[in-house]
């Protein structure tokens, strides 16, 4: 799958907080969570991730954004050394090239002025010999942008380095495309032939026990073993009895909460108290349980994603208790758990035994009747 374009414009009015925006557009384009080396917001570091990107780019391909030709001309004596050793070079500032000896090698564009796009930033992307990027967003006084050094009195940065090839991939054919303005938002988005094949599968007219389930919703568990098999059973279920569904995303467990980040208030981000849609899934990279909900919603069914708040046994609980479940569905990889899920407690007797609930194991000839 070739990752989608990034739009690395700063979101506006979001400070500090809008490079995580970044960074859900770029895990969205790569259908997974985006390698980033450190985030950085001091200038001092930015400078010596600059310089070795500099001395690593050094007889291969380098992009360079310098915010202005003014400070390229003060870098003529490095970049002309760069070129010397054979450095494939192209240079984004505002104003006319330089009229500096020994440039003429490099690849210079000129552009507008501009305080949010990437082209403007000061950023270094290198693709051979190894990949590597550092990016920096300039926040603070537009009416300073781009003028004065990074030390200079009242200049803030924020910045990521990285040495992900997705991510240096997307960065350099965004920097070398044509400078477009970003597109509108997008309209309606038709289901992609993957959902509509998972909801096709989903046939609720198919033979299959009654759950038994009192009122409520399914409550599926994805994201570890055989999760594609949980989520048809699971959309079967809901089909059929007229359920909403909901996904916990156990792939989510782990020693960082998606909950704890530097996003502040931000409307969109994830909550343990709400269920997200396909939005929010795309924005966190979470590819498969986007196209299960996507799925679920060409099937007609009402459902949400939900990232667990406790790992195994607890987060399952947890997320019956708070979305009204009826019922749980596991992976047929439940029938027969390993240590590691017997020690997070997904075991079908014991979740059964501790939600009073009906347990549904897929590919199971039945169901495993609750308490």
């Amino acid at each position: 799958m070739t990752p989608s374009d990034v739009i690395w414009t700063y979101p506006e009015g979001s400070g500090a907080a809008g490079l995580f925006e970044i960074g859900r557009r770029m895990a969205e384009s790569l259908g997974r969570g985006p390698d980033v080396t450190r985030f950085t917001y001091d200038s001092r570091e930015m400078l010596q991730a600059t310089r070795q990107i500099e001395r690593a780019a050094r007889g291969g391909r380098l992009v360079v954004g310098f915010q202005t030709a003014d400070k390229l001309a003060m870098e003529a004596d490095r970049y002309r050394d760069l070129l010397d050793a054979g450095t494939q070079i192209t240079a984004f500032a505002t104003g006319p090239r330089p009229t500096v000896p020994g440039l003429a090698a490099l690849d210079y564009r000129s552009v507008s002025p501009d305080h949010a796009r990437l082209q403007n930033q000061w950023f270094l992307v290198c693709d051979q010999p190894e990949p590597l990027a550092f990016v920096s967003y300039e926040l603070g006084d537009r009416a300073n942008f781009g003028i004065g050094g990074a030390g200079t009195p009242g200049k803030r940065f924020v910045g990521f380095v990285s040495d992900d090839r997705g991510v240096v991939d997307l960065l350099m054919r965004a920097a070398l495309s044509p400078i477009a303005p970003p597109p509108p938002p997008s309209g309606l988005r038709l289901p992609s032939p993957a959902a509509l094949e998972l909801a096709a599968s989903s046939d609720p007219t198919e033979a299959g026990p009654a759950s038994g389930a009192g009122a409520g919703s399914v409550v599926v568990a994805v994201g570890r073993g055989a999760d594609q098999d949980a989520f048809v059973a699971a959309l079967r279920i809901a089909r059929r009895e007229r359920r909403d569904l909901v996904l916990v995303d156990r792939s989510a467990e782990g020693f960082a909460s998606p909950y704890t980040d530097l996003r502040g208030d931000d409307a969109d981000r994830p909550s343990p108290d709400r269920l997200f849609d396909v939005a929010v899934a795309r924005r966190e990279g979470r590819q498969p349980v986007s196209l299960f909900l996507e799925a679920a919603s060409a099937a007609g069914v009402t459902a949400g994603g939900w990232f667990p708040t406790h790992a195994g046994y607890g987060g399952l609980v947890e997320a019956i208790r708070r979305f009204g479940g009826a019922l749980l569905v596991l992976p047929p990889d439940a029938a027969h758990p390993g240590l590691a899920e017997r020690l997070r407690g997904v075991v079908p007797d014991q979740l059964r035994a501790g939600t009073g609930l009906p347990v549904v194991v897929a590919g199971a000839r039945a169901v495993v009747a609750g308490g």
